[in-house]
C-alpha cells in the first residue's frame, strides 16, 4: 500500500498540532502512570500523579474498606465512593463500597440494589459477589445463592476454600439439591472438587445422594473419580447391602452392565467404577497391579508383577454374597515358571466378629500355557460382607521379578 504524504501546513499549525499532541501525551501518561500504581502498596503515589484517577481511587477505597469503622470513616469512604460514581459511573468498586456501608446501617433493601447493579456490572468483584452470596442466603433465595456461589468459584480457584464448605452447608436445605445439580449439570471446572468434598466432608449424606441421583438424572452422571469419596465414607454408616444398592442405582449408563452377576468386571474390561464393588488395584514401588490387553487368548487382563520381598496386595473388591455355597474360578497365563501358592485369590468375611477366611485359589500356572484354577467355599449366615483379593506371598530373596495375567473370573452359587 502507497504512502501518502500529507501537506505539512503553516508554522502556526505545525505548532498548534505539536501542543495539542504533546498535551495529550501528558495527560494519556499521567493516566498511564496513576492506573500501573493503582495497586494497595503503590496507591498513595498513584493518586498524587492523578487524584482523578478512578482505578487509583477505587484500589484506594477498596483498601480503607477493610478497616474501616461506622461512624465517620464510613461516612468519609460513602462520600469519596460517591465522588468516584461522579468520575466514572460504572464504577463496580465505588457502588460496591456504598452498598456494603449501606448494608452496615441495615438497610438491607437499597444495599440489595446498588451490590445487584455492582455484580451486573462485573462478575469479577470478589466482595460483590460474596456479600450476594451471604445475602440471599439468610433471605432464603436459594436459586440466586447457588448462583453467587458458582460465580465465586468461578473466579479464582483460591476461592474454593472459602465458597465450597459454603455450598457444602447448604445441602442440609433439601430445596438447594435441584438448582444446585443444575449448575453442576453445566460441567464448571470447580464440579469434581465440589463434588469430591462434598463426598467426603458433606455434613448431610443423604442430601448428598439425592445431589448424585439428581446427576445421573440429568445426563451427567457423577465419574468414578466423584463418587470415590462418597462411597468410601459412606461404608461406614451403611449396611453392606445398602451400599451396595446404593453403589447399583449411581452405576453410569456405560456401566450398567456391572450390576450383573454375583463378581463385577471379571474379565478386566476397564469398567469405570468404584471401589468398593469395583476393582480396587494395589500398585506401589516395585509392585504392577494394572488392566491392559493379555498374550494372545486372553484378551483383556489384570497383569501384576513384584518381587516378592513381602507380601503384597495387587487387587481386590467387595463382595455381598447371600448364606450358600459358592464356586470361584479363573484363568492365568504366565511365561516364567512360578512356585505354587506365590499367587492366591482368597475370599474373607469382613463382618466384624465372624472376620475369617472363606477360601483359597492357588495360582499355579505352567510356563508359556493358559491354565485355570478353581476353589468352592461356603459364606455362614453370619457374614453379610466378603471381599475378594488378589494376594502375592513373601518368598525366599531374589533378583528377579514374577509376573502373570489373570482374567476370566467367574463365581457362581451352588446347590
Amino acid at each position: 500500500m502507497a504512502l501518502v504524504k500529507l501537506r505539512r501546513g503553516t508554522a502556526a499549525v505545525r505548532i498548534a498540532v505539536v501542543a495539542v499532541a504533546l498535551t495529550g501525551a501528558f495527560f494519556t501518561l499521567r493516566s498511564g502512570l496513576a492506573f500501573m500504581l493503582a495497586t494497595p502498596s503503590t496507591v498513595e503515589l498513584a493518586l498524587r500523579i492523578d487524584p482523578t484517577n478512578t482505578n487509583a481511587l477505587a484500589v484506594d477505597a477498596d483498601e480503607r474498606l477493610k478497616t474501616v469503622e461506622l461512624g465517620a470513616p464510613a461516612a468519609k469512604l460513602a462520600a469519596d465512593a460517591q465522588n468516584i460514581l461522579r468520575h466514572s459511573p460504572y464504577e463496580v468498586v465505588a457502588l460496591r463500597d456504598i452498598g456494603i456501608i449501606t448494608a452496615s446501617n441495615d438497610d438491607y433493601t437499597k444495599a440489595d440494589r446498588l451490590l445487584s447493579l455492582a455484580a451486573r456490572l462485573s462478575l469479577r468483584d470478589y466482595l460483590t459477589h460474596a456479600w450476594l452470596l451471604d445475602h440471599r442466603f439468610h433471605s432464603n433465595q436459594v436459586v440466586d445463592t447457588v448462583r453467587e456461589g458458582d460465580i465465586l468459584l468461578r473466579q479464582n480457584e483460591e476461592n474454593w476454600n472459602v465458597i465450597i464448605p459454603v455450598l457444602m452447608a447448604l445441602t442440609v436445605d433439601d430445596r438447594v439439591i435441584e438448582p444446585l445439580a443444575k449448575t453442576l449439570a453445566t460441567q464448571p471446572y470447580w464440579r469434581q472438587a465440589y463434588i469430591e468434598r462434598l463426598g467426603k466432608d458433606g455434613p448431610a449424606p443423604d442430601a448428598t445422594y439425592k445431589l448424585l441421583l439428581r446427576l445421573k438424572a440429568l445426563g451427567t452422571p457423577a465419574t468414578k473419580g466423584e463418587l470415590d469419596p462418597y462411597f468410601f465414607k459412606s461404608a461406614e454408616r451403611l449396611t453392606p447391602q445398602q451400599l451396595f444398592e446404593q453403589w447399583v442405582t449411581l452405576l453410569p449408563p456405560s456401566a450398567a452392565s456391572a450390576s450383573k452377576g454375583l463378581i463385577r468386571d471379571g474379565d478386566f474390561a476397564g469398567l469405570d467404577v468404584s471401589p468398593p464393588f469395583g476393582w480396587r488395584l494395589y500398585p506401589a514401588e516395585g509392585v504392577y497391579s494394572e488392566t491392559g490387553t493379555g498374550p494372545a487368548g486372553m484378551g483383556h487382563a489384570l497383569y501384576v508383577s513384584y518381587t516378592g520381598e513381602r507380601e503384597t496386595y495387587f487387587a481386590s473388591q467387595q463382595l455381598v454374597l447371600a448364606p450358600g455355597h459358592y464356586r470361584f474360578a479363573g484363568r492365568v497365563y504366565a511365561e516364567d515358571a512360578i512356585d505354587s501358592g506365590v499367587f492366591s485369590w482368597v475370599i474373607v468375611c469382613m463382618t466384624k466378629g465372624a472376620q475369617g477366611e472363606l477360601g483359597r485359589a492357588a495360582v499355579n500356572p505352567q510356563p508359556g500355557k493358559l491354565g485355570g484354577y478353581a476353589v468352592e467355599f461356603d459364606v455362614p449366615a453370619t457374614c453379610d460382607q466378603q471381599q475378594l483379593a488378589l494376594v502375592g506371598s513373601m518368598r525366599e530373596a531374589s533378583f528377579d521379578t514374577i509376573a502373570a495375567y489373570l482374567d476370566g473370573l467367574t463365581l457362581t452359587r451352588r446347590p
